[in-house]
């Protein structure tokens, strides 16, 4: 058996989610509408000796995107030899092509037999893309087209960045986050402690400046980036709706404050609305490269690596 990672980039439009959406049951059921499905059923395209069976990093919701997020998956080839990294990375990114599917394999590595890609991760970055229309655009603007399910767009009267600043400002360190997590996914035992190691707004850009795309300069762009080892269910989504409940005067700083010293279901402040998952992106799995890293002694136990 050999272990690849994988690292993965994937517009999340079209899937349902990352995980397979299957009962416990039948774990190898095939599910061509989830992430990790779609790898399983493309790895089968190598004709390995067993049931290829995908490990996902980070369980992004259906509509998230994924500029580098990862997964393992142990190979057995029937001949005896290893799938060469490159010539798989070949093969799963023209299958995807040829498919259709907006999903490619950025780099794959072989680690050692007890790397796991959602365990030993260090840490995850996420960043959220915000257009907030200005004061002087025109109520009746679109949005435009190429920022479709790529961006959130919110129209504020008054939006001010400052005070959405100053919220994000108190949201990292080590906390119970358990205001901000689904509440029908949160059982009362679980531990909802985690540690955010930054939170920034930073202004952003669109995909297309406004010679192609002259809507776009009816708007400012936010990126607002989260970074922690790891995140509650919505976790992120709930955040970023805070801040923007703040900067529009919905709720106050003080409220947040309430929300982070009191952590509980029912501290959560209904005017706060949950951002849509279409403006999220998973920029990044960090791991210590320690753990990535064949030892000596496993080296020496593999079979040859060989193409397809």
């Amino acid at each position: 058996m050999t272990r690849y990672l994988l690292f993965i980039s994937y517009i999340g439009t079209q899937f349902r989610a990352v995980q397979k959406q299957i009962v416990n049951a039948e774990p190898n059921k095939l599910d061509p509408n989830s992430v990790q499905g779609i790898i399983e059923i493309c790895s089968k395209k190598f004709n390995p000796e067993n049931e290829p069976y995908v490990y996902v990093s980070s369980r992004t919701d259906q509509g998230v995107h994924a500029l580098r997020s990862s997964a393992h998956i142990d190979l057995v080839r029937r001949n005896g030899r290893i799938y060469e990294p490159q010539s798989l990375l070949a093969g799963f990114n023209k299958y995807f092509t040829s498919k259709d599917i907006d999903l490619r394999i950025q780099s794959i590595k072989i680690v050692p037999d007890s790397f796991h890609a959602r365990f030993n991760a260090k840490s995850r970055k996420y960043l959220y893309r915000l257009a907030v229309r200005k004061p002087d655009a025109p109520s009746e603007v679109e949005i435009p087209f190429a920022e479709w399910k790529r961006c959130h767009f919110v129209d504020v009267p008054q939006f001010d960045v400052s005070l959405m600043e100053s919220a994000a400002r108190l949201f990292p360190g080590s906390r119970d986050f358990r205001t901000f997590t689904n509440n029908n996914r949160c059982k009362e035992d679980m531990n909802t402690v985690k540690d955010m190691y930054k939170l920034d707004v930073v202004p952003g850009r669109p995909l297309l400046n406004s010679e192609y795309s002259p809507n776009c300069s009816h708007y400012d762009y936010w990126d607002i980036i989260c970074h922690g080892r790891s995140f509650l269910y919505r976790q992120v989504r709930r955040i970023v709706g805070t801040l923007i409940a703040v900067a529009s005067g919905s709720i106050s700083i003080e409220e947040v404050k309430y929300m982070l010293n009191t952590p509980s279901k029912d501290s959560w402040n209904n005017c706060i609305g949950v951002v849509p998952p279409f403006g999220l992106y998973l920029l990044d799995v960090e791991y210590d490269p320690q753990d990535m890293e064949m030892q000596n002694s496993e080296i020496a136990t593999k079979p040859p690596v060989a193409d397809i």
